[in-house]
């Protein structure tokens, strides 16, 4: 009988000590892409608003060129929009980053979902997940904090202003 608790014992720390399945990459070391990967993200172009309570929290995604995405972040009350912020995620030299400067580099990638992982120490990172065509879901995270938002889609701000 105590054999058997010692083996069951031994077995169960070795299937806790299996590893979690490897990123394609890191922040110092990203997978390369190119512009047939980049169109992998056209699920996402479209207007959304968050499922977060409150005044309503709206994104207007759309892509420029074939190499990048931009991002217009908005607060809208019903008349107009207030605290709007923009970004971008580009392809530069076979990367994906997101953010003016490169503040996030995609590390994983493929039809559903992107991650970006900080290239500073202590940055949250942040992964995008289509969920159906019309919904989409953001997570940040950071060892000591995790922030997710579902996204729905919308239609465009003009259309809700003429409303």
């Amino acid at each position: 009988m105590t054999k058997d608790l010692i083996l069951i014992l031994m077995l169960c720390s070795l299937m806790a000590c299996e590893e979690t399945p490897a990123l394609p990459g890191n922040a110092q070391n990203p997978p390369i892409y190119t512009k047939s990967d980049f169109k992998k993200l056209r699920w996402i172009e479209g207007n959304w608003k968050s499922d977060v309570l409150g005044p309503g929290y709206y994104q207007t995604i759309h892509f420029p060129s074939d190499t990048s995405l931009e991002v217009v972040s908005y607060r809208f009350d019903g008349k107009d929009t207030s605290t709007t912020t923009s970004s971008i995620v580009y392809l530069k030299n076979n990367h994906i980053y997101l953010g003016p400067y490169g503040e996030w580099v995609t590390v994983l990638m493929d039809k559903q979902t992107i991650q970006f992982d900080p290239v500073r120490a202590d940055w949250h990172t942040i992964s995008w997940t289509q969920n159906s065509k019309d919904e989409w879901t953001s997570v940040q995270k950071k060892p000591t904090f995790e922030r997710t938002v579902k996204m729905i889609r919308q239609p465009a701000l003009e259309e809700m202003l003429k409303q």
